[in-house]
């Protein structure tokens, strides 16, 4: 029986390709909130309107895009690989031009440079993300080698993600004289913005080139027209009818609120909670990326001894349970004092953990969403792989502005001051914003851990309708039109 549909090669190409997502969520999950409204003094209400705005508009996009590139019939470049290509230069420009607004600007004209590039960026790299995402169900169909692709993927992902905060921290935002915090450092966000964009550009070529021979994989299985591209909201409702899709993207996408929160605070539990210097910072930052591989390969491995349901389960505990621990400590007095080493290790060693269930959880669901496709295709007699990640990501990127909003009414309740300097924050403070984080971390793991335990698809369910598509092949529509 044949276990591999791709080459070594094809994989790691793919996983390089993520360069370019990782510029765009890194600087906006951690640095976007704390530059516009701490370093800039934009107030931080007006910030997060202008990112809610821009997460609806980007969440509309995707389905938008995932039905354009399923709809794509080019036998030269495929439904993928060209609007890769072509979305992935306009996208490092507008996320350069976000972090580089001209000096002495009013706060009106700074809002509107805020809210206009990012909405920009945001539209931009849907035409990249999109099709990548759906990339990866296009190059296999083995139920294990879906989960390697995205397990390699992944890791490729958050070693990019390393490499922000290591250029964040230590080459463009280091600790300077006459700074309490190299984060206030404002002239180094705009090179930091424009090198991250330049890297995300050269991994895009680096993925077409060693994915090229997996085009034909990516061509629809009916060269006719499909469906126009503003049937893609009531595909989205027809896709929501099938549960496992439902459960899977509703419990996903609770995580993706969870992620969000967490990250938008973690600037500012460093900053004024913990009170790291950019040093710790990154030690903090790099600790949780040497679990990627084993969290990867754990990941692979649980979910072929307890299947991917079981194994989510596990690891939406491990992922909610780890980020509380070091803020109940805090609460108890339990902690090292602030800024010193062993603080830092305890908060990077339960953050690391935190993070291996998060990469497992998150590896798992593209996985599993793979998998989803293939009952839709069997169902409708359609390839719609595009178009039901771009729905699962149309759900997670309003997922994402929940969890923003969140973060942003925690920062609003507990009345942290505009730009304050870390020694004019007060221990009330800092104690209500560890009640908050835990209460985030819990409320929507739980949230999500019962989302995930209504997913139905198995190991065996999945073999059956590989065997069920293998005798449809010859036979062209479905049972129901998506």
């Amino acid at each position: 029986m044949k276990t591999r549909d791709t080459s070594t090669l094809n994989r790691v190409s793919y996983g390089a390709g993520h360069g370019l997502i990782s510029a765009k969520n890194m600087l906006f999950h951690f640095f976007f909130l704390f530059y516009f409204a701490n370093v800039l003094g934009l107030p931080e209400w007006q910030v997060m309107a202008a990112t809610f705005l821009a997460i609806v508009i980007d969440a509309i996009s995707d389905p938008v895009m995932g039905q354009i590139s399923d709809n794509t019939r080019s036998r030269r470049w495929g439904r993928r690989h060209g609007w890769i290509l072509i979305s992935s230069v306009p996208t490092a420009l507008a996320l350069t031009l976000l972090f580089s607004p001209p000096d002495g600007m009013s706060e009106t004209a700074l809002f509107f440079w805020m809210a206009g590039f990012m909405i920009g960026t945001r539209v931009m790299i849907t035409g990249y993300t999109v099709p990548y995402f759906a990339l990866a169900a296009d190059m296999s169909s083995q139920y294990d080698e879906r989960t390697s692709i995205v397990g390699l993927r992944t890791i490729f992902e958050n070693l990019f993600n390393l490499l922000v905060f290591v250029l964040g921290f230590l080459v463009f935002l280091p600790d300077r004289a006459g700074l309490e915090d190299g984060m206030l450092f404002e002239l180094g966000y705009a090179p930091l913005a424009l090198t991250l964009g330049l890297i995300g550009i050269i991994g895009a070529l680096v993925m077409t080139a060693g994915t090229w021979n997996r085009l034909p994989a990516t061509q629809p299985r009916d060269w006719s027209p499909g469906p126009p591209w503003h049937h893609a909201f009531s595909n989205i409702a027809k896709a929501f009818r099938y549960a496992e899709f439902r459960t899977l993207t509703i419990g996903f996408s609770l995580l993706v609120a969870l992620y969000s929160s967490i990250s938008q605070l973690s600037i500012y539990v460093s900053v004024y909670v913990w009170r790291f210097d950019q040093v710790q910072k990154l030690i903090a930052s790099l600790v949780p990326f040497a679990v990627i591989i084993p969290a990867a390969i754990f990941a692979g491995w649980l979910s072929r001894r307890k299947d991917k349901r079981i194994a989510v389960l596990w690891l939406t505990w491990t992922f909610g349970l780890s980020f509380s621990l070091p803020f109940a400590l805090y609460l108890l007095g339990l902690t090292p004092p602030l800024g010193s080493d062993a603080l830092l290790w305890l908060v990077a060693i339960t953050s690391g953990t935190g993070y291996a269930g998060m990469v497992g959880a998150l590896i798992l669901s593209y996985s599993m969403m793979a998998d989803v496709s293939d009952l839709v295709t069997f169902k409708t007699g359609r390839k719609r792989e595009a178009l039901l990640f771009a729905s699962f990501t149309f759900a997670n990127k309003l997922a994402f502005a929940i969890g923003l909003v969140m973060a942003t009414l925690g920062l609003t309740l507990i009345d942290l001051p505009d730009a304050a300097l870390p020694s004019e924050v007060g221990n009330e403070t800092t104690r209500m914003l560890a009640v908050y984080s835990i209460a985030i971390n819990l409320g929507l793991a739980t949230l999500a851990w019962a989302s995930y335990r209504r997913y139905a698809m198995t190991r065996t369910r999945h073999a059956d309708l590989q065997k069920q598509l293998s005798q449809a092949r010859s036979v062209e529509g479905g049972i129901s039109e998506l």
